[in-house]
């Protein structure tokens, strides 16, 4: 089903929204400024929508990081020694027409052909599996306890790009296939339960290096919020039958306010209790467990809507800071039912936790998610038409 007519109506829907709307406007397309809360079905936590507070005043500017001059980027092509050796290294031939996964050995590969590379990271959150780390001694209430895994850097390019969005369609793919190569690796080492995939870009997000680059981590521990939310995704399946984030989609399919993009395999959409301004949501509509598991016919189309999304937000929103969640089942789960649903959250940096939601564990959202897909929606359709 190629769902032409959800993409008829988004069509007609974004022509008639403006790129940016005025806080007064947001407020009355919506028929009140009165704030609501919204459950989130996957993690059980609740979201307070409040856009009157789009528009409160803003006494304080904040001022652009600086870049140092003096510092010789570690991930840029000739300074390959500045870095671990790889443990995985892509490259793209010439004419863009084959990628080809390289050994990572010296003795083999030429340092300066690749396009992608995968290192340990130099300053890793975690010990190595096989570290001999010992527990330190526990008590009563004082629990500790060693945590190992990998912690590693993908850098996505061998120039000095700031974005996934700065990449064409070749370097995308060669990325998303260091991911699915990588997770494949960890997924297989014994004893690690839990796999993560993210990127930071800018100050606002956590950066530390300009030079687009992303992280996995994978630790021989759940969280414990992950494994809350695999129990909610695992008993909505032993109650109905089917998986809990494929009949989201369905929900929001059947809405439509709040589908950017759909295609005949894949959604582009912000999820109905979006716990952040403008998050945007990347699944395949048929339920999948494992982003890893994908051919690399449909990881090619989940990289290039990745990437169209984010220069989407970078034109509402230009040099914004921005994550990318990368969600696929972790090892630690028993999955026979295929209760677990990959997915792909990326979202800019436009609000930050203060008192109450420190407090409360619970975010206050300005923008309604509906808002946003429509703005995004209307981005979407202005773009360069050689890309959709």
């Amino acid at each position: 089903m190629r769902f032409v007519g959800v993409l008829e109506s988004m069509i007609d829907t974004a022509k008639q929204t403006p790129l940016v709307a005025p806080a007064r406007e947001l407020l009355d397309r919506h028929g009140s400024s009165a704030a609501e809360s919204r459950l989130d079905p996957m993690t059980g936590q609740w979201t307070i929508y409040s856009p009157q507070r789009i528009g409160r005043p803003e006494e304080f500017v904040e001022a652009a990081a600086r870049i140092d001059p003096n510092l010789n980027c570690p991930f840029c092509l000739g300074n390959e020694q500045a870095t671990p050796e790889p443990v995985w290294v892509g490259s793209i031939s010439a004419d863009d027409s084959s990628i080809n996964i390289l050994k990572p050995q010296k003795t083999s590969v030429d340092e300066r052909d690749w396009s992608v590379r995968v290192v340990p990271n130099k300053f890793p959150a975690v010990d190595p599996m096989d570290s001999d780390t010992e527990n330190r001694g526990s008590s009563g209430l004082f629990q500790r306890k060693a945590i190992k895994g990998g912690h590693e850097v993908i850098i996505e390019s061998r120039h000095h790009v700031h974005s996934l969005s700065d990449l064409d369609l070749a370097e995308l793919r060669l990325v998303f296939r260091a991911y699915r190569d990588r997770l494949r690796y960890w997924r297989k080492v014994p004893g690690i339960r839990y796999l993560s995939v993210f990127k930071n870009v800018g100050v606002k997000a956590g950066a530390s290096l300009s030079h687009s680059h992303s992280q996995l981590i994978a630790t021989d521990r759940l969280p414990s919020h992950i494994s809350h939310s695999l129990d909610l995704m695992t008993r909505h399946r032993a109650t109905t039958g089917c998986c809990l984030l494929t009949d989201l989609i369905r929900g929001e399919l059947k809405q439509q306010e709040r589908v950017i993009w759909c295609g005949k395999k894949l959604i582009a959409y912000c999820p109905f209790a979006s716990h952040l301004p403008m998050l945007v949501r990347v699944t395949t509509l048929e339920q999948v467990g494992c982003l890893e598991d994908l051919s690399d016919k449909r990881l090619q189309s989940v990289s290039r809507i990745v990437g169209r999304v984010i220069s989407w937000l970078e034109r509402l929103r230009p040099g914004t800071s921005y994550n990318f969640c990368l969600h696929t089942r972790p090892p630690a789960m028993d999955d026979p039912h295929d209760s677990f649903h990959w997915w792909i959250d990326i979202f800019p940096r436009m609000t930050q936790m203060a008192g109450f939601e420190w407090s409360s564990q619970c975010m206050i959202n300005p923008i309604l998610p509906e808002d946003a897909a429509a703005r995004l929606r209307a981005v979407a359709q202005a773009e360069d038409p050689r890309r959709l």
